[in-house]
């Protein structure tokens, strides 16, 4: 339902209602696509299902950026990328007039884990993931002034080889477009895995690759996906990512272009899954699991120091659940509550097959 972490799937509207892009599996009828937009009235309980992408299957992935009244989506879908526009009414509270472009469409090249981003001069630009027949996998971009009529192939990064543990989120900063990739490199036959930064030249070309962590592949991340990133108003990235199941938190200071690094605790924590989320009085919030349940902790300076805030404890002790893929979901910028979603899923019986579910946190902060 909610598969690489990096990529962001779930905001909040001014009116207080919840929209979650996830992937609901193949449909019955065929005319239904399988990434669908859910929305959550304030006060209700139930999610409602309004929109669902076209050509979207059990293996599409998505990744939205909300800018003034307009939704900007870009998802996969078997060997092509997909871009889809829409509007919301801000008196009805509602969704409408979907506008979709394929960005990307090739016989033996098969996309995945697209994430986009638009810059100040309103450019929206993409990053993918992109395998070719022999299973050679580098990371590509796309950008577009005018989404619903033409994309142009932009830039690659990283290795080209056949490690597939890389994934690639795009930011908008102040001076222009940034990029936070998981790459392997391959040296003596041993495989390392990074994790990098490169900003956008006024020229158009890239800056060369900071790397912010370097670390053995990983089979708990074994698409190079479990980091989450954003911006907050002062230029200042967040940046969280599992090391070795530590969760590890990297700041790039905006005023002095500088990277820090710290762990968030001090002992392996079993930690995979984790989301950086911001409330709208500036406060920082990285929500991460430790073995099956949830921990937050909180930063009132921008991420210079970090306290713990609370334990996110889903109910136990019912054998019909299996809790032991604990992802996270949250929204990037939130007000007053902060809804946290975790996975999980049925267990496996002779008669009744999986069903992932997602259970809903709502923390008053």
């Amino acid at each position: 339902m909610t598969s690489y972490i990096h990529q962001e799937r779930f905001l909040i509207t001014d009116d207080g209602v919840q929209h979650l892009l996830i992937n609901v599996g193949n449909r019955d009828e065929e005319s239904k696509g399988a990434l669908a937009l859910m929305v959550k009235h304030k006060g209700q309980a139930e999610w409602e299902e309004v929109i669902d992408l076209n050509c979207s299957n059990s293996e599409s992935t998505a990744d939205m950026v909300l800018d003034k009244n307009y939704l900007h989506i870009v998802y996969s879908c078997d060997k092509q990328v997909w871009y889809s526009r829409l509007s919301y009414d801000v008196l009805t509270s509602t969704w409408w007039n979907l506008k979709t472009r394929r960005i990307f469409k090739d016989s033996i090249q098969t996309p995945s884990a697209p994430t986009i981003a638009m810059g100040s001069d309103r450019t929206l630009h993409v990053v993918f993931t992109q395998t070719s027949l022999n299973n050679v996998v580098q990371l590509v971009g796309y950008s577009s002034g005018h989404p619903l009529l033409k994309w142009m192939s932009t830039e690659t990064w990283g290795h080209r080889n056949k490690r597939p543990a890389k994934a690639g989120r795009i930011l908008s900063l102040e001076t222009g477009m940034g990029l936070i990739y998981t790459d392997v490199s391959e040296e003596d036959g041993i495989a390392h895995s990074t994790l990098n930064f490169v900003k956008k030249n006024k020229d158009g070309s890239w800056t060369t690759p900071v790397v912010l962590e370097s670390t053995g592949t990983s089979s708990d991340d074994p698409y190079g996906s479990h980091y989450s990133a954003m911006v907050d108003e002062q230029g200042n990235i967040h940046l969280v990512w599992p090391v070795e199941k530590r969760l590890v938190y990297y700041r790039f200071d905006g005023a002095t272009a500088e990277w820090s690094a710290n762990y968030i605790l001090g002992n392996p924590h079993q930690a995979t899954y984790s989301q950086v989320a911001k409330h709208s009085d500036g406060r920082i919030f990285l929500i991460f699991n430790v073995g099956e349940q949830l921990q937050m902790v909180e930063s009132s300076d921008y991420g210079l120091t970090f306290n713990h805030t609370a334990f996110l404890i889903h109910p136990t002790g019912d054998p019909l659940y299996d809790w032991a893929q604990p992802r996270v979901e949250t929204p990037a910028v939130f007000s007053g509550t902060l809804a946290v979603l975790q996975q999980l899923s049925t267990v496996l019986t002779d008669t009744k097959p999986v069903i992932e579910r997602l259970y809903l946190f709502s923390v008053t902060l």
